[in-house]
């Protein structure tokens, strides 16, 4: 699967996830919920590696399904929008271009 089928595809299953549940973070990794993508893991657990922050999980947070409430909403240029939690939004802000990082949940 190339890299754009394969972001695709995330962002499809986002899609599906708010729609299931509205109150979820929908993306299908974790981060860590103050710092964003600056999570860690090895052997079974997962830390956050911002240099102020003592944030460990003792299960892979990082390949698993993020599970934080959602409090942003990502709305794509193509119309689509997803509901993601604080530390996806922080993420969100400095990766994204085609779209715009909303504060509070679609009505």
């Amino acid at each position: 699967m190339s890299t754009d089928s394969a972001t695709a595809a995330h962002y499809a299953q986002a899609l599906e996830n708010t729609a299931a549940d509205p109150s979820r973070c929908t993306v299908p990794w974790g981060v860590c919920p103050e710092h964003g993508a600056t999570l860690k893991s090895t052997g079974g657990r997962a830390w956050c590696m911002a240099p102020v922050c003592f944030n460990v999980w003792t299960y892979d947070r990082l390949d698993a399904a993020c599970t934080e409430p959602a409090t942003h909403t990502i709305q794509a240029d193509n119309g689509d929008r997803y509901v993601v939690c604080d530390g996806h939004a922080l993420t969100a802000r400095t990766q994204i271009t085609d779209g715009q990082v909303l504060p509070g949940l679609p009505s």
